[in-house]
Order: structure tokens, then sequence, then C-alpha cells
């Protein structure tokens, strides 16, 4: 069995969809303009994804027109209402659905992935989860912590910059490599590289900071729980087999493409 298959992609696919109110037929198309979207940054070829892209900002533009005349229960419904008799930019909605779309989705799944990973290699925090369900939000800020589906991201510095008495100079681009920000000992202690579900929540970068913070990080924290709270209740004995598993070839996100799962633990 493929725990990614079955759970881990299509989960994220139902919560973004829900979130932004795409009805459950449309649901499907996600994962292809997802992965076309992915595929282009693997490949360095980013006309690759342009009819990929003009496609979804076609279907979220006529998206947006619909909730505008028929409002349901979700964000698109609520930011087009905030802007009904504002000078709004449709553009900014447009740009929050796609970012939500693109950057939810192969996301949670790098972080649902390789943290089931981690907690099948090290049976004594997992057992701590099976046997202590209260610690599972600590747990899912530590493979948050760990997995970093997102391991950098580049910036331009907009001023002169001194970090550890060396200046970067204004107009540079830098690449923030929050993988390793993650597993600084400075901030985390000399066991900063290893998984410790006990952990007290410390300030991980996963998720960004400040204007650039992530705009699904309770969904994504809330769906590790849910996975979490579910496997310790219904597989306590569950492994799987990374040699056997797939990452993804684009350079953005890391993510299993497949991860072999037994649910019985006789592998």
């Amino acid at each position: 069995r493929d725990i990614v298959a079955e759970l881990l992609k299509p989960l994220p696919t139902m919560v973004v969809g829900h979130y932004l109110g795409v009805p459950v037929e449309d649901r499907s198309r996600f994962d292809g303009w997802v992965e076309q979207i992915v595929s282009a940054s693997a490949t360095g070829n980013i006309f690759d994804a342009m009819e990929t892209v003009a496609q979804v900002i076609e279907y979220f533009t006529a998206l947006v027109e619909t909730r505008r005349v028929s409002p349901g229960e979700d964000v698109i419904s609520e930011l087009v209402q905030a802007g009904d008799g504002a000078a709004v930019d449709p553009m900014r909605i447009l740009g929050f659905a796609f970012t939500m779309m693109t950057g939810g989705n192969d996301t949670s799944t790098g972080m649902l992935s390789v943290g089931l990973e981690l907690l099948s290699q090290q049976r004594d925090q997992w057992g701590l989860l099976v046997d202590q369900p209260d610690l599972i939000p600590n747990a899912v800020t530590e493979l948050l912590r760990l997995s970093s589906p997102v391991q950098g991201l580049a910036r331009t510095t907009t001023r002169d910059v001194e970090l550890h008495e060396k200046v970067i100079p204004a107009d540079t681009k830098v690449l923030l490599l929050y993988a390793s920000a993650n597993r600084d000992p400075r901030q985390f202690g000399p066991t900063a590289a290893e998984l410790d579900v006990t952990r007290p929540p410390g300030p991980i970068l996963t998720f960004g900071h400040g204007a650039h913070y992530c705009l699904g990080a309770a969904a994504a924290r809330l769906m590790g729980r849910v996975v979490l709270e579910e496997l310790t209740a219904r597989c306590p004995n569950f492994t799987v087999d990374a040699q056997r598993g797939r990452f993804s070839a684009g350079h953005f996100v890391r993510w299993y493409e497949s991860l072999p799962f037994d649910p019985y633990g006789h592998s």
C-alpha cells in the first residue's frame, strides 16, 4: 500500500479545496495542475507551466465571479464579500487562491510523508505518541521543524545587513535555508538534529516569517494533528519502507511521491 497515494496526497487537496470553496467534482484537477507546475521547476523551464498557470487563473476567475453572485461558507466568498463596495483588486484574490493551491498541496504532503518516515525509524518517539496523545501538537511542530518541506527561498536585501560581522550589501540575492536554521543548535540546543516529540515548541522557520508567513500554516498543523491522531489510534504498529519510497524530482518542495506503508508492521 502507498500511503502517499491513499492519504497524504488526497488530504491536502481535499482540505485546500474545501477551504477555497472548490466544488468536490473539480478538486481532482488540482493535483494535475500542481504536478505540472512543480515539474516545470524541476526542469527549470517555466514556459512548460505557463499553459497550466493560465488554466488555474481562468478557473479561479470564474469561481470568484460565481461566489460574487452565489456566496458560500468559504474563504473566497469571504474575500469577495469583504471587497464589495471597496477598491479591492480582484488579482489579490486570485493570487491568494493560486498561492493556497500551489503552496498548500505538496508542502503538506512533504511534512506528512517525511514526518511518518522519521517516526517509523524512531519507534521510541512514535511509542510516546501512542501512549501520550497529548504530545501530538508538540510532535507536529517537531516534524515541521525537521521535515522543512520548503528547504529554502530566495530573497533580495532592501538595505545593507550586518550578520556575524559580515555585511550583505543592499540589492543582493540571498538564499534563506529554513532547513538549516531549523536545526541550529544555538536555537534548539545540542540535540537540534534529533527528533524529540517532547521538545517544547520553538520559533521554527518552516512557515517563513513576518509578511511572508505561510497563508496555510494553520491548515498544515491541523492536517498533521489529525493524521497523527488517527494513525496512533488505528495503526499503532505501522511501518513505512523508505528504501522503496520515491522523492519528487522538483527542487522547490521536498516530498515523497510514493511511500510503501504497512498498517500492521509486518514488513
